[in-house]
C-alpha cells in the first residue's frame, strides 16, 4: 500500500509539473500575441510603416490587445538579422539584401512591397555624360555597398548598354547616401548612384547631372524596398500576420491621400531638416511609388541569379522567396 501511495504521488507531482510547464508555455505565446516589434530605416520610402503605427493600424485588424513597438534601426543588415533571430517581427529594407538572406537560410520571407524609389547615377564631370564615358574615365563611383539596390541596379545598366553587369565593380567605392552627396557638393566624389531624396538634393547641386538610364531598363514602378515578416509570426500566429497586411495596405492609401501630414510626420519621426514642401515633392514623384503590391521582384532577383550576384542559388520559383498570398511577382 504505502509504495501505491508513492507511485501515487509521484504521478501526482509529475502531472502538476507537466501541467505548470504547459501553463508557462501558454502564458509565453500569449505575450507574444500581444506584441509586435516591427523596425525601419531613416528614409521617406518608408513613410506608409511609419503611418501604420503612428495611426495604430494595425489593432484596427486584430482581436486582442496589442503593443505595438515600431522604430527606425540604424542598417538593413541590423534588421534581418533581427528578424532572422526572432527578436523582431516585422522588418523593411532594400530588396537585394533581403534576398541575400532568404537564400542564405535566414527564417523569414517578404510578405509585402514597400515602396519603389528613383535611383540617379549623379555626376559633376560635365564630359561625362553616358555609362561609356564613365567606363572610359575609370573614376571612383559611390555607392551604399556591394550587393546594394544601387549595385545592381548599375549592374543592369552596365550590361544593357556596355554588355558586362559587373563592368564597374572594380571602381566602387561604398559610401552611405549622406557622405556622398556631401562627397558630390565638394567635389570630392565624381559619381554617385543613389536613391530617393539624395539623388533629388545632388540634382539641386550648381554643376552636378543625371547619366540617363533607359526606362526599359530601370522600370518605374519596379518595387525597392520589401518587407520581410519572420517565420514564426507567420506560422505561429496567422492572425496577427493577417493585421499587418491589412493594416499595411491601409496605410498606402493613407499616404496617397494625405502627403502633407505624412510628410510632416517622416519630417518629426526621421528627424529630418529638410522641409516638408520638399518632402512632399520628393514623395510624390511620379517615379515615387508606395504600394503593397511587388513589381518586378522576380525579374531583378533572376538577374542577380544569372549574372552572378547571389552566392546561393535561387530556383527562379519566387515562393522560395516570397510567402503565399503575396500580391504581385
Amino acid at each position: 500500500m504505502r509504495i501505491i501511495k508513492k507511485v501515487l504521488s509521484f504521478a501526482l507531482i509529475t502531472a502538476m509539473a507537466v501541467t505548470m510547464t504547459a501553463c508557462g508555455g501558454s502564458s509565453k505565446e500569449s505575450k507574444n500575441d500581444n506584441k509586435i516589434v516591427i523596425r525601419y530605416q531613416k528614409s521617406i520610402a518608408y513613410a506608409p510603416v511609419m503611418i501604420m503605427a503612428e495611426k495604430n493600424m494595425i489593432s484596427k485588424y486584430y482581436d486582442k490587445d496589442l503593443e505595438v513597438d515600431c522604430q527606425v534601426e540604424k542598417d538593413g543588415n541590423t534588421i534581418k538579422e533581427g528578424v532572422s533571430s526572432g527578436s523582431i517581427d516585422i522588418g523593411t529594407l532594400g530588396l537585394p539584401p533581403a534576398v541575400v538572406g532568404i537564400l542564405s537560410g535566414s527564417k523569414y520571407k517578404i510578405f509585402s512591397g514597400i515602396s519603389s524609389q528613383p535611383y540617379s547615377i549623379v555626376t559633376n564631370q560635365k564630359d561625362i555624360n553616358t555609362l561609356k564615358d564613365l567606363k572610359d574615365k575609370k573614376i571612383q563611383i559611390g555607392v551604399l555597398s556591394t550587393n546594394s539596390q544601387g549595385h545592381i541596379l548599375l549592374g543592369m545598366a552596365a550590361k544593357a548598354e556596355l554588355g558586362d553587369a559587373h563592368a564597374f565593380d572594380n571602381v566602387l567605392n561604398s559610401v552611405d547616401n549622406a557622405s556622398g552627396f556631401d562627397g558630390i557638393k565638394s567635389g570630392s566624389i565624381k559619381a554617385h548612384i543613389v536613391i530617393s531624396p539624395y539623388n533629388f538634393k545632388e540634382l539641386a547641386v550648381e554643376g552636378t547631372h543625371e547619366i540617363a538610364i533607359s526606362e526599359d531598363v530601370w522600370v518605374p514602378g519596379d518595387t525597392s524596398i520589401v518587407g520581410i515578416a519572420s517565420k514564426n509570426l507567420y506560422e505561429n500566429n496567422k492572425d496577427l500576420y493577417n493585421a499587418v497586411c491589412k493594416a499595411l495596405d491601409e496605410a498606402m492609401q493613407y499616404v496617397k491621400n494625405n502627403p502633407e501630414e505624412t510628410a510632416q510626420l517622416v519630417k518629426d519621426k526621421l528627424e529630418l531638416d529638410d522641409s516638408v514642401e520638399d518632402i512632399v515633392k520628393w514623395m510624390t514623384d511620379s517615379k515615387s511609388q508606395y504600394s503593397t503590391t511587388l513589381q518586378g521582384v522576380g525579374n531583378f532577383v533572376q538577374f542577380m541569379q544569372d549574372e552572378g550576384f547571389l552566392e546561393n542559388e535561387y530556383s527562379g520559383n519566387l515562393s522560395d522567396i516570397v510567402y503565399d498570398g503575396v500580391k504581385g511577382k
